[in-house]
């Protein structure tokens, strides 16, 4: 089901865009995925059961970290297998593997600003793909922070940018600790998306 658009054919120009964005490493990729294959795309996610998962830091249904269906891990190797080698060159970091859940945002539902980066999971980039909604949600954005350290130690944040979870765009990001990063609370309709990290 995926393939690489237009857009990345001129990988020197995503690799400039990658290194001169602000406030962290990223790409915004809009009209990822043919149309004619997002209703098979959210066919496959319907399949996945799905929890309620809730903490301090966040709140919104999520399908298991390993996927429980034969079709969304086919769904995740395609995407790694065609993803991986453009982002080594682009990002100029090596990923191989990558890991896919499928998220529901509902009303009430956030994720608390956070970084991916954790010692010894060997994240490198992390992924958000949105998928179409019945119900278009409003709110939901995904909000990156400019952080400014003092001794090493992240010593105020700011909002730097709100990206729309929009339809068929999808959003890479570096991994570290500093990309500060939040979904701010939807507020009306559902947000999907399929979302995880490229790996070492």
């Amino acid at each position: 089901m995926w393939r690489l658009g237009r857009s990345w054919d001129l990988e020197h120009v995503l690799a400039e865009t990658w290194f001169a964005s602000r406030p962290f490493s990223h790409l915004v990729i809009d009209d990822f995925a043919p149309n004619e294959v997002l209703a098979d795309l959210l066919a496959v996610v319907d399949e996945e059961p799905v929890d309620r998962r809730e903490s301090d830091l966040f709140a919104f249904d999520a399908t298991a970290p390993e996927p429980t269906t034969s079709e969304l891990r086919a769904l995740r190797d395609q995407f790694a297998a065609t993803l991986a080698p453009a982002l080594t060159r682009i990002t100029g970091k090596l990923v191989t593997r990558v890991d896919m859940r499928a998220y529901a945002y509902r009303p009430g539902h956030y994720l608390l600003p956070h970084s991916d980066h954790q010692d010894g999971l060997h994240r490198v980039l992390a992924y958000a793909y949105y998928l179409p909604s019945p119900e278009p949600p409003v709110g939901g954005e995904l909000e990156l922070f400019r952080c400014r350290l003092e001794n090493g130690a992240i010593a105020a944040t700011d909002c730097a940018q709100l990206i729309e979870p929009r339809a068929n765009r999808l959003v890479v990001f570096d991994v570290s600790d500093v990309s500060l990063h939040q979904v701010r609370e939807v507020t009306a309709g559902l947000r999907i998306s399929l979302a995880g990290w490229f790996h070492a």
